[in-house]
């Protein structure tokens, strides 16, 4: 296993990878997406946001090596996870589009942030599942800095909850800032991406390191979870969108190891 990782390394420093689908070891992968649902998100934003991930969502293969598990959690002052959202295996076609479809029309909650809330009730919809997992992905996406917490301070709430996330068996989290300030940028990068140190620049060292991508607003975000989406998956990205094109996820197919389970 070692030396698959070496090898998935050299080929994203060289950047010269085919985009091509990869073999892998048979097994499920966890796919995790915490969206922010706050006020401070307009409701056509919040529509551009769930419409892109849906769309993301109908690109997810099945049929061959990997069964893809996916599950949503929405956070504002509080967090929601949904039963049909909820560690779904993508096996088929109606599978697939009924998640797709409930993802386009959930509604948002409004709000506060409470970063807290998303990844802790993210852990525990993983949680059942994760040691058995081939490999579990988060994808963290927000428009700015938290300013509250279900218990604790807000300097330190989220972070724990992250920790905890991290602790419990997931490999990697990226994230999208929305729109975010230098300062909730910075933030993101330093105390929430993981691996760190946190990768932001192009192409990135996934899933060795966490990245982190800023898009200036909603229709960036659906353009980039759609491109996530389809590498993650060893499928080829759409050409000339925003820095999730980098040829350095194609080492995903290549990078993946098998989890160990975790203890109770």
């Amino acid at each position: 296993m070692r030396q698959i990782r070496k090898l998935a390394l050299g080929a994203i420093s060289a950047c010269v990878v085919a985009m091509s689908p990869m073999t892998a070891t048979a097994g499920t992968i966890q796919l995790g997406f915490i969206l922010d649902g706050s006020g401070s998100i307009s409701a056509g934003d919040w529509t551009t946001i769930t419409s892109g991930l849906a769309s993301a969502i109908n690109l997810i293969p099945f049929g061959g090596a990997d069964t893809y598990e996916v599950s949503v959690v929405q956070f504002s002052t509080a967090a929601s996870s949904y039963g049909a959202a909820t560690r779904i295996l993508i096996t088929d076609a109606t599978s697939r589009s009924n998640l797709s479809t409930f993802i386009g029309g959930l509604g948002q909650l409004g709000g506060s942030t409470n970063y807290q809330a998303g990844f802790a009730t993210m852990q525990s919809i993983l949680a059942p599942t994760i040691g058995a997992a081939e490999a579990s992905y988060v994808n963290f996406a927000t428009d700015g800095e938290a300013n509250t917490c279900t218990s604790g301070t807000v300097a330190t709430c989220g972070v724990n909850a992250r920790n905890a996330l991290i602790a419990a068996g997931v490999d990697n989290i990226s994230i999208e800032g929305i729109g975010v300030s230098v300062a909730a940028a910075n933030t993101l990068k330093s105390s929430y991406c993981h691996p760190g140190p946190c990768d932001d620049t192009a192409p990135f060292n996934f899933p060795t390191q966490g990245f982190y991508i800023g898009v200036a607003n909603a229709a960036q975000y659906a353009t980039a979870i759609q491109n996530k989406v389809r590498i993650v998956t060893n499928q080829t990205p759409e050409p000339g969108t925003i820095a999730l094109a980098g040829l350095a996820l194609a080492g995903l197919g290549m990078a993946r190891r098998r989890k160990q389970p975790v203890a109770a």
